[in-house]
């Protein structure tokens, strides 16, 4: 199980376990995610979400698939560690939210007690799949730290600025 010292911000470093994770996560989900961006930029305005979570205390494996819709997809990210990532495609930011609720909810009904959970909306192919992934991991990581546990935390991507002149260290402009 995942066990966290507390770090300051600054701290740039994470522990093996972390890192495992990250690695794991771009191994399991790169192709799937792959795929769905190939269909945003091929079949038009396509939107998906993907939701993070794990529970103590209950094996979520037979209960997610349960839960999912046909269209979802579900990857499992760490069996020990009860960690799983549900891909719920045509689904926007806030029915993502509200299926993350109901998930976390059942989890609960079912003997779950501390369930942390992380979802993305991806509107555009704008992000890098291992941005997407990372900053997923990144996210869950600070919110088990933090012992954030029974919400849905939303990660936000940085809109990409173009900025043709970064590199312009003087314009004369006449």
């Amino acid at each position: 199980m995942f066990k966290y010292e507390r770090r300051t911000h600054n701290d740039i470093s994470f522990h093996e376990d972390e890192v495992k994770l990250a690695k794991t996560m771009m191994d399991k989900l790169r192709t799937t995610v792959e795929f769905l961006y190939y269909l945003m930029e091929h079949r038009g305005k396509l939107s998906f979400t993907m939701i993070m979570l794990s529970t103590d205390d209950l094996k979520l494996e037979h209960l997610l698939q349960k839960w999912k819709r046909k269209t979802d997809v579900l990857i499992e990210i760490d069996k020990i560690n009860n960690v799983y990532v549900i891909i719920c495609q045509s689904t926007d930011k806030e029915g993502g939210k509200k299926f993350a609720e109901i998930l976390m909810s059942n989890i609960t009904m079912h003997g779950g007690t501390v369930t942390y959970c992380v979802e993305a909306e991806l509107t555009s192919t704008e992000h890098s799949i291992q941005e997407v992934i990372f900053n997923m991991v990144e996210k869950y990581i600070y919110i088990k730290q933090e012992q954030k546990s029974n919400q849905v935390f939303f990660t936000k991507f940085q809109e990409k600025v173009k900025d043709e002149d970064r590199d312009v260290m003087y314009h004369n402009s006449f």
